[in-house]
């Protein structure tokens, strides 16, 4: 298939969202030819494809079209994304100035975390920015992701890692990284000491929301030049509790 094929694919598709987005009732085939302005033949094909890829419904008992179960997803997870933000934005820069360490806001996103948002009272040139993506293995906030699956989404996962070598502390094998799953789960937090950038000292802390699902993860960390390792451990208890916090304030019951 050519490029503009594609392309000219892709827009109709994103048409006919747009139109059944927009719409406040389920369409019928023939509304949707009259706004989009396609041939029969095509907007029989581009429904096709947007009902595989489970974008669209079709209702058999109207005949109407409306948008599907995957676009639902989309929005409740962009919008979940903006609310833990929000919530999150004022605790991270209270943080950031109690502690003098940097924080950072991240969710899981395709085996790697993406942070959403980070805070740094020491800037330093290997520090990650809202929208940076980094690995799990070697991160506290990814080891908290993968402690936190339910078994077989964690062992799919795991089975996709391929352990790259940052620093002479990152764990290449998986019986180290699985053997801190227990402890994670235990303590509520987990750490990352020289694992990805060799200086640095890290520790994660989940943020739950309403439904009892894992959102986002909370990290504090520092370099050695400004904290010994083990001052970033001894703010464990405290990151701990702010994200429990965070976690009420999105409407996770408590323990």
């Amino acid at each position: 298939m050519s490029r503009n094929s594609e392309s000219s694919i892709v827009t109709k598709c994103g048409q006919v969202i747009d139109i059944l987005s927009a719409s406040r009732r389920p369409l019928a085939f023939s509304e949707i030819v009259q706004r989009t302005g396609f041939v029969k033949s095509s907007c029989h094909r581009i429904l096709a494809v947007l009902q595989g890829e489970e974008m669209i419904e079709y209702d058999k008992a109207s005949r109407t079209y409306r948008t599907g179960k995957r676009l639902q997803k989309w929005a409740r997870a962009t919008w979940n994304r903006a609310d833990i933000q929000q919530t999150a934005s004022q605790h991270m820069s209270d943080l950031c100035e109690t502690t003098r360490m940097n924080t950072a806001l991240s969710v899981f996103d395709t085996d790697a975390i993406l942070y959403l948002r980070t805070v740094d009272f020491h800037s330093v040139r290997f520090a990650s920015h809202a929208g940076d993506r980094a690995p799990l293995h070697s991160t506290a906030a990814g080891k908290v992701f993968l402690a936190n699956m339910n078994p077989a989404r964690q062992q799919a996962t795991l089975a996709r890692i391929d352990f790259e070598k940052f620093t002479e502390h990152t764990l290449v094998s998986l019986e180290p990284l699985v053997a801190q799953f227990a402890e994670i789960r235990t303590n509520g937090y987990a750490t990352a000491r020289g694992e990805e950038t060799l200086p640095v000292t890290g520790i994660a802390a989940p943020i739950w929301n309403a439904e009892d699902k894992l959102a986002a993860c909370l990290s504090l960390w520092s370099t050695r030049d400004q904290h010994a390792p083990e001052e970033v451990l001894d703010r464990a208890n405290k990151l701990v509790a702010l994200t429990k916090q965070i976690s009420a304030e999105l409407g996770a019951e408590p323990e």
